[in-house]
C-alpha cells in the first residue's frame, strides 16, 4: 500500500520483521488495521536489558548458551548478564555466537572472517531456529503489552514475517531461514505457512529506512543516484539506486549489489590476533585475559577511537595487573593510535574498494552516499569514509536517525510499501538441455563421447545449457522463459529441470563442461502434467512421446522464483512455484 493511506484490508494483522545480525539483532512490527494508516516501531524491551539505560535498546546480542545436551539456557542480553557467565561456567555450557555467518553461501567461505567454532552437534539451521523463537517470543510478550496487542495475538496464524539478509545471499540462504522459521514454530511447513515468511536484501531494507526517515527531494530528483552503505557486523552491503520517477516514487537498481564480509567482527578477529602477539610470553597470554581484553576493546576502545594520533586504552583489569613490558599499567593496557587505526584498515579499504566500483559500474557519482547500520556508529569509521568521498568529489552523510534499528524497520517499510521496481541481475541462470549432433560443428564433434541416441532416434549432446543474461535489469514482473522438451518412450506424469547459477566471466556460456566449477545447481522445479497432453510421434526407434515445456524464471523479485509452464487444450498451465533448494553445510 502506498506510504501515507489507509490498510485497506478487512481484518488486522500483526507484521513482525525480523533482523538477525552477526553480533547484535532487532525487531520491529507494524498492526495493520483497517482504515487506519500503517506506522513502524521497534521492539524496545527484551530480556536481560531492563535497566534503566537499556530499556530503550532495539537490539540485543545474538548469542545463545546450550547445555551439554544441546537445551537452549540463555539467550541474547540475558546470555550477556555476568550472573550467567557465572553459572554457564558452573555447568559447562557452551556459548554460541557469530552463527549466522555460517549460513553464507559456500563461495565467501573463507574470505575475511575466522568464525569461532561451534562446539555443540546442532546444524546451524537449528541454532537459528533456536534464536529466532527467542527473538518472537519476546515481541510478542511486548505486543501483548499494548492496548490492542493482545487481540492481534490471537490471530497467530495470520501474522506475516519479513526477514532480512546480507546483499550477497540468495535462494539457498532464503530456503534456509524459511527452515528454520518453520523449526522455530513462526510458521507450519504448508504452501500458505511458507508465503508468510518474506525476504529483502539488507541494502534494500536500508533504502527504504532512509525514505521514510528524512530523505528529502533535492536528493530524490530524477535521475539521481544514491548510494547506501550498510555496515553491520558480519557484513557491509552496498547497494546502488537510480530515481526514475519522484511522485510517485519509483527507484531501480543502477549497478549490482555487493556484499563484503569486513564488518566490524572483522576488526574484533585483528584485535584479538595483536592482543595475543603483544601478551605473548607474558602472564596476560591466558585466554581468559585475552578474552576480557577484547570485550573492553569492543565495548570502549573501538567506538570511541577517533585520533590515530592520541594513544588508544583497554581498561580490563584492577591495580595489581601491571607489566611494563606489555604498556599495561594498572589494569590499563596502552596502545598507539596507529596500532588501533590499522585494525580499521582493511575494513576502510574495502568499503572504499566497493564504493568505487559501484560508481563504475553505475557509470556515475551518487548524489549522496548513506551510511548506516551499527558499525556507522564508530567514530573513526564514519570520518575515514567521509574524507575519502570528499576526497572524490561525493558526499557521505549517516541519518541523524538511530541507524541500528534501519533494516528491521525498512525491512518493514519494504514490505508494506516497496519502491524499487527493478533489479540487476547478478549471476547468469539456465538449465542444462540437450543439443542436436553435428560432426560440421567443432564444439559438438569434440563431444562425440557425450553424445546420446535419444527415444526420437537423433543423436543429441548433453551438457548443453540455455541461460539468461547477467546484468541485465530485471523489472519485477518480467519473465525469462527457456524452453524445453520432454522426448521419452512413455508418458511421464511429472517434468522437471534444474536450474542453474552460473559464476563466471562469459557473456553466454553455451556448455556446462567448460567451465563445470563455476555452474552450480540452484534448485529443481517439478511439475505434474496429464499424461495425455504428450503428442505421440513415431521415429527411427519405434514409438515415442514428446512434450514441450517452458522453464519460467521470476528473480526480479527479492526471492527468487521459477515454475514450468506448458500447454493443455491451446491453454497454458502453471505449475506453483515447487522449489527444491540442495542442501549446504550450514
Amino acid at each position: 500500500m502506498p506510504r501515507g493511506q489507509p490498510y485497506i484490508g478487512t481484518t488486522r494483522k500483526l507484521v513482525l520483521a525480523i533482523d538477525v545480525g552477526t553480533t547484535y539483532s532487532g525487531v520491529s512490527y507494524c498492526i495493520l488495521t483497517p482504515g487506519e494508516i500503517p506506522k513502524v516501531h521497534s521492539i524496545t524491551r527484551f530480556p536481560g536489558q531492563e535497566g534503566e539505560d537499556k530499556s530503550r535498546d532495539t537490539k540485543i546480542p545474538s548469542v545463545v548458551y546450550y547445555d551439554d545436551g544441546g537445551k537452549v539456557r540463555a539467550v541474547g542480553a540475558e546470555a550477556c548478564l555476568d550472573s550467567t557467565r557465572v553459572e554457564a561456567q558452573e555447568n559447562g555450557w557452551t556459548l554460541v555466537e557469530w552463527f549466522k555467518l555460517r549460513l553464507r553461501p559456500s563461495g565467501t567461505q573463507g574470505k575475511g572472517e575466522s568464525l569461532p567454532k561451534i562446539w555443540i552437534t546442532k546444524s546451524v539451521i537449528d541454532i537459528f531456529a533456536d534464536y529466532l523463537a527467542y527473538l518472537v517470543r519476546c515481541a510478542k510478550e511486548f505486543i501483548a503489552e499494548l492496548p490492542l496487542g493482545r487481540q492481534v495475538l490471537k490471530s497467530e496464524a495470520n501474522i506475516e514475517y519479513v526477514m532480512s539478509h546480507p546483499n550477497a545471499w540468495g535462494g539457498k540462504q532464503q530456503n534456509n531461514m524459511r527452515r528454520a522459521a518453520i523449526l522455530a514454530g513462526l510458521v507450519p511447513d504448508t504452501h500458505a505457512g511458507h508465503a508468510r515468511v518474506h525476504f529483502v536484501t539488507e541494502g534494500e531494507a536500508s533504502l527504504h529506512f532512509c525514505i521514510v526517515n528524512g530523505l528529502t527531494q533535492d536528493i530524490m530528483k530524477v535521475d539521481n543516484h544514491i548510494l547506501i552503505v550498510d555496515a553491520g557486523g558480519g557484513t557491509v552491503d552496498l547497494s546502488m539506486y537510480k530515481v526514475l520517477n519522484a511522485s510517485p516514487l519509483n527507484i531501480v537498481e543502477s549497478s549490482a549489489p555487493d556484499c563484503l564480509l569486513h564488518g566490524s567482527t572483522f576488526v574484533d578477529t585483528l584485535a584479538r590476533i595483536m592482543l595475543q602477539e603483544k601478551m605473548r610470553d607474558s602472564r596476560f597470554a591466558h585466554s581468559d585475559y585475552i578474552d576480557l581484553m577484547l570485550s573492553c576493546f569492543e565495548m570502549n576502545t573501538k567506538p570511541t577511537f577517533r585520533d590515530v594520533s592520541k594513544t588508544a586504552y583497554i581498561k580490563f583489569g584492577g591495580p595489581r595487573d601491571t607489566d611494563a613490558g606489555c604498556s599495561i599499567k594498572r589494569g590499563v593496557l596502552s596502545l598507539a593510535g596507529s596500532d588501533i587505526a590499522g585494525l580499521f584498515s582493511p575494513s576502510i579499504d574495502a568499503i572504499k574498494g566497493a564504493i568505487q566500483a559501484q560508481v563504475r559500474n553505475a557509470g556515475c557519482k551518487p548524489s549522496r552516499i548513506l551510511l548506516v547500520g551499527g558499525f556507522a556508529n564508530n567514530r573513526f569509521l564514519r570520518s575515514q569514509l567521509q574524507h575519502f568521498a570528499t576526497s572524490k568529489g561525493m558526499a557521505l552523510f549517516c541519518p541523524e536517525v538511530q541507524t541500528a534499528k534501519a533494516v528491521a524497520e525498512g525491512a518493514l517499510w519494504h514490505h508494506l510499501d516497496h519502491y524499487v521496481s527493478a533489479r540487476i541481475a547478478r549471476d547468469i541462470y539456465g538449465t542444462s538441455h540437450l543439443k542436436l549432433y553435428d560432426s560440421s560443428l567443432f564444439d559438438r564433434v569434440n563431444r562425440k563421447d557425450s553424445t546420446i541416441v535419444y527415444a526420437d532416434g537423433l543423436i543429441k549432446v548433453a551438457d548443453a545449457v540455455l541461460t539468461d543474461q547477467q546484468g541485465t535489469l530485471v523489472e519485477e514482473e518480467r519473465e525469462f522463459r527457456l524452453p524445453l522438451e520432454r522426448c521419452s518412450s512413455q508418458r511421464d506424469t511429472q517434468i522437471s529441470a534444474e536450474i542453474l547459477c552460473y559464476k563466471g566471466a562469459l557473456d553466454d556460456p553455451q556448455w556446462i563442461d567448460e567451465e563445470a566449477d563455476l555452474f552450480s545447481v540452484l534448485c529443481t522445479v517439478h511439475a505434474d502434467v496429464n499424461p495425455q497432453t504428450y503428442q505421440r510421434r513415431m521415429g527411427v526407434l519405434g514409438e515415442y512421446f514428446t512434450k514441450e515445456y517452458h522453464v519460467v524464471l521470476l528473480f526480479g523479485l527479492t526471492e527468487l522464483k521459477a515454475q514450468l509452464s506448458w500447454k493443455e487444450k491451446g491453454k497454458e498451465r502453471r505449475s506453483p512455484a515447487t522449489i527444491v533448494f540442495d542442501d549446504e553445510d550450514a
